[in-house]
């Protein structure tokens, strides 16, 4: 006749595997997260305004993919004035010296990348 383990043993056992997979899991949840930010390409400096560096113009820098916007850009010596935007990088004009999302503009939205106005 084979006796079964007492039921401590089995928790002990259940409990032991339990700890290893949540060792196992913690692992893998650091390593995920370590990845990512070293391998951030070196071009993209962030969303919205970047300023001109090495010689490339200033550009604004979308980043919603399903969306074009209207986008306030201030200059000098001329007036600031809107400018409509899609999804990815958009070189400004050479005396840009800012830009930002203007949600108060026609609605923030527009339907035509490259539209200007006032």
């Amino acid at each position: 006749m084979k006796l079964r383990g007492s039921h401590a043993t089995t928790a002990v056992r259940r409990g032991t595997r339990l700890g290893l997979a949540a060792v196992a899991l913690a692992g893998a949840l650091a390593c995920s997260t370590v990845t990512p930010a070293t391998a951030a390409p070196e071009r993209m400096q962030g969303c919205g305004w970047n300023e001109s560096r090495n010689g490339e113009r200033a550009y604004y820098e979308h980043c919603a993919t399903n969306t074009n916007v209207w986008i306030q850009v201030k200059s000098f010596p001329r007036p600031d004035y809107h400018r409509c935007v899609g999804p990815g990088r958009t070189n400004l004009d050479f005396d840009a010296t800012g830009a930002w999302y203007d949600s108060t503009y026609q609605g923030g939205l527009c339907s035509h990348p490259g539209d200007t106005g006032p």
